[in-house]
């Protein structure tokens, strides 16, 4: 069970585990419902589990530090 803390305004951090599995991003939506003692969270909306931000093929999220290749480089060149 994972826990945790609630701040002096009264908000609750999901940890970023519980985010990642249930694909709760930033703007997502959620219910509360209070049942005696316990609280439930809903999610709305489809669980996605890739935030609208990222991109699903993966491509520009590798960095490097290498300058970028030249615009007009050949890649047959470097085979003669």
């Amino acid at each position: 069970m994972t826990t945790a803390s609630v701040n002096e305004d009264g908000t609750v951090t999901v940890p970023k585990e519980i985010c990642e599995k249930l694909g709760i991003h930033m703007g997502a939506s959620v219910e509360f419902v209070i049942f005696g003692r316990q609280l439930e969270m809903l999610v709305q909306g489809a669980i996605d589990a890739t935030p609208p931000s990222m991109p699903s093929s993966g491509y520009g999220m590798l960095k490097s530090n290498r300058p970028p290749a030249p615009v007009d480089f050949d890649p047959a060149a470097v085979l003669k």
